[in-house]
């Protein structure tokens, strides 16, 4: 071998190693995505199709009209129960209370929301673990995904349904994902 091809050769390994620093992350991206399929996120309540909650007539406690178009601009943890609020119901609303208060800077932009589903009005024990969350009588079906009846929604400022939670939900778990969501979506509400 003479002097005149050994940089011509070098020059091909290096065009070689350049090529191959390109394809390599390209190819890597594919293997992982197609052949290593990841797995989906990690979500501890039931993420719901990413859709508009459909208008459905309601009304306060006081016989006004109410929307869930009133609270547009923050997130929305809404529970639906019977105005007949037992301790376990009572239970929930103050664990949506603690939902929200443990928030911490983001606590403001979360309103609580309790729909009312029958006629029975409210009990003084059950607004007061209500302690500030919005009621409003549903006068008719809520249109969210899933039994209503068992769980609690996380609605985005954009009027969207997020997530369910069912009430047997451990309030820590809940906190910390709802924490993921206010601090993912700043610029939400």
């Amino acid at each position: 071998m003479n002097a005149a091809t050994q940089p011509k050769r070098n020059g091909r390994w290096i065009l070689f190693a350049l090529i191959a620093i390109t394809i390599a992350p390209v190819l890597a991206s594919y293997l992982a995505y197609y052949v290593w399929r990841p797995e989906g996120g990690k979500t501890y309540g039931e993420l719901l199709k990413v859709g508009p909650v459909p208008a459905f007539r309601q009304a306060g406690l006081d016989g006004k009209p109410a929307s869930l178009a009133d609270l547009k601009g923050r997130w929305v943890l809404v529970m639906a129960a019977s105005g007949d609020c037992q301790q376990a119901c009572q239970k929930d609303l103050h664990a949506l209370r603690q939902i929200r208060m443990a928030q911490g800077k983001f606590m403001d932009r979360v309103e609580r929301l309790w729909l009312v589903t029958d006629a029975a009005v409210p009990s003084k024990q059950a607004l007061a673990a209500a302690d500030g969350a919005r009621t409003a009588r549903a006068l008719e079906v809520i249109p969210l995904q899933g039994d209503v009846a068992t769980g609690y929604y996380l609605i985005d400022p954009l009027g969207n349904q997020v997530i369910r939670y069912p009430r047997s939900a451990d309030p820590v778990r809940v906190i910390k994902e709802v924490g993921k969501f206010l601090k993912n979506n700043e610029n939400l509400g």
